[in-house]
């Protein structure tokens, strides 16, 4: 199900996500935000125009977006999961003990280099869509953790998601990721 990321500020939206449902999901971004993400000004290099031509595009309401990031959620339900993303507090404890959304703490590098921003983190959030899928599994069963890691295994094999950094083995996206990895240890001091 597609959905604009900035709906899941809603509590009432959030309720129409099922919460009893493990499953897996896909970030997109508007070629504006895959810009700002990649030529980064804490990174460097610039890496939109080599990465971009690489990346799953989807057409949502006439608007092109670009998959930037794969992720599951198994031990909670689908809902759970995209409220924490896109909702998450960026706490000191939740920064420095490494609580923060993996998500989060990536975007929030890229744009400010400082993991503790989070309203410039929530503005780039708020400009991307997530398609997400519930799969009928118990949440936390072997056989929910079987399928969807087999499902995020395929699909970042078969897709670039430049802002993955476990699993992701895309030699196309090495030099972002070492720069990524970077800028990620060096925010986090704020």
């Amino acid at each position: 199900m597609l959905i604009y990321a900035k709906d899941c500020r809603y509590k009432l939206f959030l309720k129409t996500i099922p919460g009893d449902k493990p499953g897996w999901y896909k970030w997109y971004a508007p070629i504006e935000s895959v810009n700002v993400l990649l030529n980064s000004s804490h990174i460097e290099g610039k890496f939109f125009e080599d990465i971009l031509p690489l990346l799953s595009k989807i057409e949502h309401e006439g608007k092109a977006y670009y998959c930037i990031y794969v992720g599951q959620a198994v031990k909670e339900s689908i809902r759970a999961r995209l409220d924490w993303h896109v909702n998450q507090k960026h706490t000191r404890t939740a920064v420095e003990s490494g609580f923060l959304s993996t998500f989060r703490k990536t975007i929030a590098s890229l744009i400010t280099g400082d993991q503790m921003d989070e309203v410039a983190t929530n503005d780039l959030i708020d400009t991307l869509v997530v398609d997400y899928y519930s799969v009928d599994f118990i949440i936390k069963s072997d056989e929910a953790r079987k399928v969807i890691d087999g499902i995020e295994r395929y699909e970042m094999n078969n897709i670039v998601s430049p802002l993955n950094i476990q699993g992701n083995k895309r030699v196309e996206v090495m030099a972002f990721k070492k720069e990524l990895m970077r800028v990620r240890k060096n925010a986090k001091k704020g």
